[in-house]
């Protein structure tokens, strides 16, 4: 397996495993080639450098997880919304507000200033 393929099964592992460690990534490496925890963490390090990936903890737990680009958040919440309300139309709606104000009481306030800006940018069009 060449460098650039590692670098992907890397970043991949990582956004499939969600926050892990330095050994969870070496351990799902493993199951295809032989390398060492060595190798597995200057891959991770170059990953963080490169702002693909976040590092959390201290230098002998470190833990990581992927950095979402803006791409990957809008793609997320695209399909998240349009499976929403293609499934459970505005019932579905309410109970996502439902939702957001139970886990992020501010989120409704934001919501409201964002729909105002967008109202008033479709006025200006």
């Amino acid at each position: 397996m060449e460098k650039g393929a590692l670098r992907q099964q890397v970043l991949w592992i990582v956004r499939e495993k969600g926050s892990c460690t330095t050994m969870d990534v070496c351990s799902a490496v493993r199951q295809d080639r032989d390398i060492s925890l060595t190798a597995v963490q200057t891959v991770l390090n170059r990953l963080v450098e490169q702002k693909l990936l976040i590092r959390s903890g201290t230098r002998r737990h470190y833990r990581y997880e992927a950095q979402p680009t803006e791409e990957v958040i809008k793609a997320r919440a695209s399909k998240a919304a349009s499976d929403l309300l293609s499934q459970s139309g505005e019932l579905g709606l309410t109970h996502f507000l439902d939702t957001m104000d139970e886990l992020l009481p501010d989120s409704i306030q934001q919501l409201e200033r964002l729909l105002a800006e967008r109202r008033k940018m479709r006025k200006e069009e």
